[in-house]
């Protein structure tokens, strides 16, 4: 199996391929790393050959605009997992709602919207080269905001692809140890968009435990047993941004250093062990930042494709199609599939989605429709009107200014600033 991962360069790469290399059976995988950062990819590339055996072939590739042919030939499937604009990009979309009074982050509201209007120029040539190079290949997108770039890129081009995301699964497997069961005795249904989901119609054989999950919750924290009893479901930890949005940006402000900043200290420090260190400096390295997206979503896929048994849910972003009466066949929403067969499913729910999760869920599926629109025509009208379809943001009286901000200082990124990776 050949793999070839754009953004080849993340400093968080080689965790993936030290899953990768513990969980293959027997035969050799080649993986090309890709990226526009000669002196990253080095320090990636050796880090990597470092912590995996040799049954992995590990070949960089600087990204130009005559290499593409070479990346992408014969590869069967495609990791995106770049950072348009580095973390200087994450650190505005992380901050510049709070002089708004909005939250800040970068997949999410207006930040996530910042960072689309930044990514998609860079992310449609990267489709259009896998288009004309390797059209068969399965696309995986991991880069944010990934239901905006996975609803863009379906629109853009042909190319089986999903976005895929690890919180649903580490969001239940927290709900199966609460309740103290093993997982194969825990079920429940999910649907959402990306990193704002809930779980419902939760039990346990047949037996329905939200109540046991509630007397369970904390009440200062959240969900709250309350909320939990009232709306029958389990929200994502990244719903207390609309739930709970004035304690949030309180949190949000009050921070010492940004995660943005945090992330880049940690990114420099790993790129000079990975440079000039030994085995036990890259992995020291390594564990500074946990990656669950990789051992708990994209590993298990990957694995998956290659013929392994596939042991977990996959909750991938993906075409609405007939799934239910709500939504449109082109809305992108994130719900959980399993590999069968070789051949991916999408689970079926077990029942109706409780009426809060539905009126909760529609606005941001609206909200999504107008935003990859305005991120894909470049349109600041488009943009405000995206804003304004926001269930957090609709009611702020700066839209104009927000959408002018996003345009004029993620232009001034785009161009000024160099590609970076996840």
């Amino acid at each position: 199996m050949k793999i070839t991962i754009i953004g080849g360069s993340a400093f968080s790469t080689p965790c993936l391929l030290k899953f990768l290399d513990q969980e293959k059976g027997p035969g050799r995988m080649e993986v090309v790393l890709a990226s526009r950062s000669r002196r990253k990819l080095g320090a990636v590339t050796r880090a990597s050959e470092l912590v995996v055996s040799k049954d992995i072939a590990i070949r960089a590739q600087e990204i130009r605009n005559n290499t593409w042919e070479q990346i992408l030939d014969g590869t069967d499937c495609v990791l995106i997992q770049i950072r348009v604009g580095g973390y200087e990009g994450r650190l505005f979309d992380e901050t510049f709602p709070h002089k708004y009074g909005l939250c800040g982050d970068e997949g999410l509201g207006a930040g996530g919207l910042s960072a689309g209007w930044r990514t998609w120029p860079v992310v449609s040539g990267i489709l259009d080269s896998i288009a004309t190079f390797s059209p068969r290949a399965f696309v995986i997108m991991l880069t944010s905001p990934l239901s905006l770039l996975v609803r863009a890129a379906l629109a853009h081009t042909k190319l089986n692809l999903v976005g895929i995301c690890e919180l649903p699964w580490t969001t239940l497997q927290k709900l199966r140890c609460l309740v103290g069961r093993q997982t194969r005795d825990v079920q429940a249904d999910y649907f959402g968009v990306n990193h704002l989901g809930w779980f419902f119609n939760m039990r346990s054989r047949s037996e329905d435990v939200i109540e046991e999950l509630a007397s369970m919750a904390d009440e200062r924290s959240f969900p709250t047993g309350e909320f939990l009893r009232t709306h029958r479901c389990l929200p994502t930890r990244y719903l207390r941004l609309y739930y709970e949005p004035k304690q949030v940006l309180i949190e949000q402000m009050s921070q010492k250093t940004p995660r943005a900043e945090t992330l880049r200290n940690l990114q420099e420090q790993a790129y000079r062990a990975y440079e000039s260190g030994e085995v036990r400096d890259v992995a020291s390295a390594l564990e500074q930042r946990a990656t669950p997206w990789y051992s708990q979503a994209v590993g298990p896929f990957l694995m998956a494709m290659a013929g392994q048994r596939a042991e977990i849910p996959f909750f991938l972003s993906t075409p609405h199609g007939s799934y239910t009466s709500l939504l449109g066949p082109s809305d992108v929403v994130e719900t959980a599939h399993q590999w069968v067969g070789g051949r991916l499913l999408r689970s079926p729910l077990a029942g109706a989605p409780p009426e809060h999760v539905v009126e909760n869920l529609v606005p941001l599926v609206r909200f999504e429709r107008t935003a990859t629109e305005a991120i894909t025509s470049r349109r600041l009208p488009l943009l405000v009107e995206a804003l304004s379809l926001h269930p957090g943001i609709r009611e702020n009286v700066h839209l104009e200014s927000i959408a002018n901000e996003i345009v004029v200082q993620n232009d001034t990124l785009l161009f000024t600033t160099p590609r970076r990776s996840r």
